[in-house]
């Protein structure tokens, strides 16, 4: 029996309907203003979550450069794109929010909330005793 552990992620796929758009967004609110590129391409490699056909998508790699992994902010751009049929609730299966790090949770959560964004939960204890809350992208992300 083989054992996997997952130490990390390099990247976090974020599906949106504009992606410059959504590019600007999260640099503003998460500091993910390093480009790791940008392009406009067909996703061959993407056929399981594509319903097995290439789609042309237009994406972005963003990092910060205090490090940790980065958001694929990604298009469709061969097909008007579609959100989930329901909404994603904790528990679903498969990867569905991303962790990010700060230094100061309050001072982060203060930020996000004076910039409008939509903070789901106040700043409050993670099981390892951490501070951490919950904010959803202008694209239910």
């Amino acid at each position: 029996m083989n054992d996997f552990i997952i130490c990390g992620i390099q990247q976090m796929g974020i599906g949106v309907a504009n992606m410059p758009e959504a590019w600007t967004w999260y640099r503003k609110h998460f500091g993910v203003d390093v480009k790791v590129f940008e392009e406009e391409a067909t996703a061959e490699f993407m056929l399981p979550y594509t319903g097995g056909k290439p789609h042309g998508r237009h994406a972005a790699l963003a990092i910060n450069m205090q490090g940790g992994g980065g958001f694929e902010i990604w298009q469709y751009t061969s097909r008007t794109p579609v959100a989930p049929k329901e909404e994603i609730i904790l528990g679903d299966l498969g990867l569905y929010a991303a962790k990010i790090k700060c230094r100061d949770a309050a001072a982060a959560y203060a930020a996000l909330e004076s910039a409008g964004a939509e903070v789901l939960s106040e700043p409050d204890k993670d099981p390892r005793g951490g501070m951490h809350f919950f904010v959803k992208d202008p694209y239910g992300n």
